[in-house]
């Protein structure tokens, strides 16, 4: 068995009571549900140790964990040999790396069937889950009758610093083509959505090959499918922040910068167009889909710049700031 490591199983800092509602939930199966927990890694040495032993703690449910490295030239793969007799813990070698960690998940996702599973979560290396996570949001998902789950995280900064990042807003009719549905680590699949999704990434690996965020990908589809994402205000997990965030807290100055520095270099366009693309694919007669994209691949003039707005106004991303930012960049010529 892998050797201890000095952590606890944590409950939520931020957790309501739990609804009625859940708990008929919890009750509909006699079994504990089975999540099959999807770990993409690089260099996560001085973190991955204790981002396993707190998923092998989690409370509810029967877990298993597929490991992808993608090439890591630190100790990742010496701290995860610390479960090698863990039967529930298994290791992924890439021969060739990804180069990302987007890629590293979508591989994953293409090599891994749902078969026996109940759920199918997603968990980055570096950070820690409470002991009620997954239970919690299979829960949720049984009784909204959901395809996929988010919540809210505590970022967590060396110094001591944390703080509470909760989904952005709630969904409108075409939030998905402008943003994901927050930290990718929080996500929890129902098995027959992910295995939609992973059969459209099997027969569509062309699309994805520019898009950055897996997440937002997987959100996107669910969305184009026209099936129900939750969207949880309470707690699951600390979500660590340090230099090597691919993105970061949304709150942290080196993530504000990361993000204002990639909406105005282009690649935030580069990226809706991507989404776009795999949404018009999923969903090849809906409407709005092509005139999204037949704006958003227009020539850039006025006419496109009012038309982005009135998308935006109409349906643009959940919170009213961050509409503004992209409504802003639309008129700055960055979209």
């Amino acid at each position: 068995m892998p050797p201890s490591v000095a952590i606890s199983p944590m409950k939520p800092l931020l957790a309501d009571t739990e609804p009625a509602t859940l708990r008929a939930a919890d009750t509909a199966s006699a079994r504990p549900p089975k999540v099959l927990v999807l770990l993409a890694a690089f260099n996560g040495a001085k973190w991955i140790r204790e981002q396993i032993q707190s998923i092998l703690l989690q409370e509810g449910v029967d877990v298993a964990i597929s490991v992808a490295d993608d090439g890591s030239t630190d100790a990742t793969l010496a701290e995860i040999a610390a479960f090698e007799d863990d039967g529930r813990v298994t290791v992924l070698k890439r021969s060739h790396p990804n180069g990302s960690a987007a890629q590293n998940f979508f591989m994953l996702m293409r090599q891994h069937p749902a078969d026996g599973f109940d759920f199918v979560a997603l968990s980055d290396q570096d950070d820690i889950w409470y002991a009620h996570k997954l239970s919690m949001a299979c829960k949720r998902i049984r009784a909204d009758n959901a395809a996929g789950y988010s919540s809210a995280t505590l970022a967590s900064w060396d110094d001591g610093t944390t703080a509470a990042l909760k989904p952005s807003g709630k969904q409108n009719a075409s939030d998905f083509l402008l943003e994901g549905a927050g930290q990718g680590c929080t996500f929890v699949m129902e098995a027959g959505f992910y295995s939609r999704a992973r059969g459209f990434f099997l027969d569509h690996s062309d699309l994805t090959d520019g898009v950055h965020f897996h997440d937002w990908a997987l959100y996107a589809l669910a969305r184009s499918w026209d099936l129900h994402w939750t969207l949880d205000a309470r707690v699951s997990m600390i979500y660590r922040q340090h230099d090597d965030n691919d993105t970061g807290a949304r709150g942290s100055l080196g993530g504000l910068v990361r993000r204002f520095a990639r909406v105005r270099s282009g690649w935030y366009r580069e990226q809706l167009a991507a989404i776009g693309a795999l949404c018009a694919a999923a969903a090849p007669e809906s409407r709005m889909l092509a005139a999204w994209r037949s704006t958003l691949s227009g020539p850039r003039c006025l006419r496109r710049t009012w038309q982005l707005i009135g998308f935006c106004l109409r349906g643009g991303r959940r919170r009213a700031r961050d509409n503004a930012v992209v409504l802003l960049a639309a008129i700055a010529g960055w979209i």
